[in-house]
């Protein structure tokens, strides 16, 4: 009878057990996803295309509060520069409305205003898309990369997204290189070890004909070739071979993905 009772009880005792990591698994999954803080910029300014593309998509994603820190006007090529002295910044909107801040100033100049001056904290910056792509020789001249190193040299994981030239840039394209990014690393974006030793920069195609291949991860080119057009692209040929630089890939028509120095 006493083993029978012992046995009861030790059957009884698992089962509270049992209950109670069932339930504390339970409210483990549901726990919602800490609120990753997000920094909008480009160099294109506030009232771009761009920058509106992207931000209408990171505002559809759970659990995000973005910030857009954008220059007031078109600042493109201006590097990394910043301005002597105080810079004047105001409330503003991108072209579809959602609220930001205009800097009257460089793309650096926006970061620098948003993290020292609004003290925003974010836990990545996203600087883009970009009309034009940013590859080969033309990413140390982009403001684009230019506010994200800004930011990465400030401690915080920085990605540049840019696309083709004009009304008809696949913007969309460039904005889901990151959106997939962010979903990929979004653990170590809300613990605060993503990396922040180089910038990760997305380039996609501007294709004439055909669509966009698949993203490949390769190094920078230092030059472009004498005749070679890495803003529009026939990707209806097929290549030979696959990409081995940024400035191949956008010949060949593939989405590249490339991490850069923080200076250049």
């Amino acid at each position: 009878m006493k083993l029978r009772i012992a046995a009861a009880l030790a059957v009884f005792v698992l089962s509270l057990t049992a209950c109670s990591n069932s339930s504390n698994n339970s409210n483990d999954s549901d726990q919602p996803n800490q609120t990753l803080t997000i920094l909008v910029t480009n160099d294109d300014g506030i009232g771009a295309p761009g920058i509106d593309a992207l931000v209408n998509q990171l505002i559809e994603l759970n659990n995000v509060d973005v910030k857009v820190v954008a220059p007031a006007e078109n600042q493109s090529g201006s590097s990394d520069k910043t301005t002597d002295g105080d810079v004047v910044w105001a409330d503003s909107a991108t072209v579809s409305g959602y609220s930001g801040v205009a800097v009257y100033g460089y793309p650096a100049d926006a970061v620098n205003v948003a993290l020292d001056q609004l003290d925003i904290v974010p836990n990545l910056i996203v600087s883009g898309v970009n009309s034009g792509q940013n590859v080969g020789p033309f990413a140390p001249l982009s403001g684009t990369v230019g506010a994200a190193q800004t930011g990465a040299r400030a401690g915080f994981p920085a990605v540049a997204g840019s696309a083709g030239l004009g009304e008809d840039a696949d913007f969309g394209a460039a904005v889901d290189l990151v959106i997939n990014w962010i979903a990929e690393n979004r653990s170590a974006l809300a613990d605060g070890t993503s990396s922040t030793e180089t910038v990760t920069s997305f380039n996609v195609p501007d294709c004439t004909e055909g669509s966009i291949r698949e993203l490949v991860e390769v190094p920078r080119a230092d030059s472009i070739p004498q005749g070679v057009n890495v803003f529009f692209t026939d990707c209806a040929i097929e290549p030979e071979s696959l990409p081995t630089t940024d400035v191949d890939a956008m010949v060949k028509g593939f989405a590249a993905q490339t991490q850069l120095p923080l200076y250049f």
